[in-house]
């Protein structure tokens, strides 16, 4: 007997492939056979998923630190955690569109003004580009990291690592919060939006510190600032594009910054 899906020898007795790990049954699908699918993927509390996110969660060191070192097996690897993350951020921004989600919108917060057509021209192209604006933080956290911890000396692609599962943890565990404020209370969307940069810093500046240990507590709040510093640069350097671009391609002209006349 062969694996389908890898193409190792195996003996007959065996359920599942010592190579790959996938099951030998090769019977035909039946909808018991995609539940029990289903099931063993998405809600068996032990299964590859909900291990990465706990882990992530408390111990973030050791499912990045894992995955650098070559174990690629324990935990989701960051390509298919991202994907997890984009697929949920998507129906975030579908349900956005359907409920009429920018008539609902504070723009107010913060002194942005309501009635600025920019505001929502912006967010209408946020909207529509929300997967390519959310893979724009990777490298900002990938620089500011590489720049303010690195005593493992990791290069920038295990950086990039490091920035991909710790962008998509975020995305992955504020799903939750983010839908019940988009369909009851969407506007204060705005003020969540700018706590859950906030937390996105935090947390990103925690796996930085637990995967590049310092004995010095001083050290570790200096380079926690700079972390900090790097990525609000970052972050300020990614709007302004988004701006800049949208004016010079005519999607925005500069009397849209200005407020309606009445």
């Amino acid at each position: 007997m062969t694996c389908k899906n890898c193409e190792t020898s195996l003996r007959t007795d065996f359920m599942f492939c010592p190579a790959c790990g996938s099951k030998t049954d090769a019977g035909r699908i039946t909808f018991k056979k995609l539940w029990a699918d289903v099931k063993e993927r998405f809600f068996d509390l032990d299964n590859t998923f909900f291990r990465t996110v706990k882990t992530m969660t408390f111990r973030p060191e050791e499912v990045v630190g894992l995955y650098i070192d070559g174990v690629r097996r324990r935990f989701m690897n960051p390509m298919s955690y991202l994907g997890v993350a984009l697929g949920l951020s998507g129906i975030l921004f579908f349900i956005m569109q359907k409920i009429g989600f920018l008539e609902l919108l504070d723009f107010e917060f913060l002194g942005s003004q309501s009635d600025v057509p920019a505001n929502g021209k912006v967010m209408d192209v946020i909207m529509e580009y929300q997967t390519f604006v959310f893979l724009m933080y990777i490298p900002v956290i990938a620089f500011a990291g590489i720049l303010s911890f690195n005593s493992r000396g990791y290069n920038l692609p295990e950086h990039f690592v490091t920035a991909i599962y710790t962008l998509a943890h975020i995305s992955i565990i504020t799903f939750p919060i983010s839908l019940v404020i988009i369909l009851f209370a969407p506007s204060v969307y705005m003020g969540y939006s700018f706590f859950n940069i906030f937390l996105m810093v935090l947390f990103s500046a925690f796996v930085l510190i637990r995967l590049h240990p310092y004995k010095n507590l001083g050290i570790i709040l200096i380079r926690a600032l700079i972390f900090a510093v790097l990525w609000i640069v970052g972050y300020f350097a990614i709007s302004i594009g988004i701006h800049a671009l949208l004016l010079l391609s005519g999607v925005v002209e500069l009397s849209d910054y200005l407020p309606q006349k009445t």
